[in-house]
């Protein structure tokens, strides 16, 4: 099955041009979704027209104003929520983050859902597969086709207190406002809880070894390669970007994952 992911923009930042290219010395089929041409792709890497999956269209139905937002890249986020479970539906293969070091081939089964715990209460929605016939799919094609604001799924601070408080103080309501999980890790593992697959998760070191605050650990070299020696270990979602713009501390897994890469950037 192929890898599937999403990027808005011309050029990529440099730890998704890293992680994109452990995708590809995997041997797995890398496809790039993007609405225009990217500058800085890694070698390997193809680059596939966005819009032949889901239009452009959708970033309005996320909020009215987009681009002309101050947080125009909540959108963004959102619409790449809206894009992965599309590709399913669509059976274009399964989703990874651009974000995701991954470090040997993946190849979740085809006929049930694949998600990794991030902890106890969610799951991750970074790396990511569901059925074509999934209920999930069914209810996101509702939610899209549709005219409500607020997603059916989610629970009743967010979908019933957060809108009511916004309208009382005139402010808009919004997908992007209610908060950036709507259409992610909330909202995906609440219906997998309503459905029944969310007891059916993969453990949480498949893609999130270190979560939170823990997540910084990869740029410290005394944790050194801790995660790939985990027999669950499959690649690493490296959530916390901002040492990724300093140059990587010898001998942190982030400086391993960095030259293991480079014949790729």
């Amino acid at each position: 099955m192929d890898i599937c992911t999403f990027w808005y923009g011309p050029r990529l930042r440099e730890v998704d041009r890293v992680c994109l290219a452990s995708m590809v010395m995997t041997g797995q089929r890398v496809k790039l979704y993007a609405f225009e041409a990217i500058e800085n792709l890694p070698k390997g890497v193809e680059l596939h027209d966005a819009s032949t999956i889901l239009d452009k269209k959708y970033f309005q139905r996320i909020d009215p104003d987009f681009p002309n937002i101050p947080k125009a890249s909540r959108v963004i986020g959102q619409f790449s929520d809206l894009f992965r479970v599309t590709l399913m539906k669509k059976q274009e293969g399964f989703w990874l983050d651009t974000d995701i070091y991954l470090l040997k081939q993946f190849h979740p089964a085809t006929d049930k859902p694949y998600l990794a715990r991030e902890n106890y209460f969610r799951l991750g929605v970074s790396a990511m597969y569901l059925p074509p016939d999934n209920p999930v799919i069914a209810e996101f094609d509702r939610y899209m086709e549709g005219t409500e604001i607020v997603p059916s799924w989610l629970g009743f601070r967010r979908r019933v207190l957060r809108p009511a408080w916004f309208r009382m103080t005139g402010q808009k309501v919004t997908p992007a406002t209610i908060g950036i999980t709507t259409f992610a890790n909330d909202g995906i593992s609440r219906m997998a809880k309503r459905y029944g697959f969310f007891k059916d998760a993969a453990p949480k070191e498949n893609f999130y070894y270190w979560t939170a605050r823990d997540a910084l650990r990869i740029f410290d070299p005394a944790y050194g390669l801790e995660p790939i020696n985990h027999p669950d270990f499959i690649g690493f979602h490296i959530h916390k970007k901002g040492p990724t713009n300093q140059p990587p501390l010898e001998g942190s897994f982030y400086h391993w994952a960095v030259n293991r890469v480079a014949d790729y950037l």
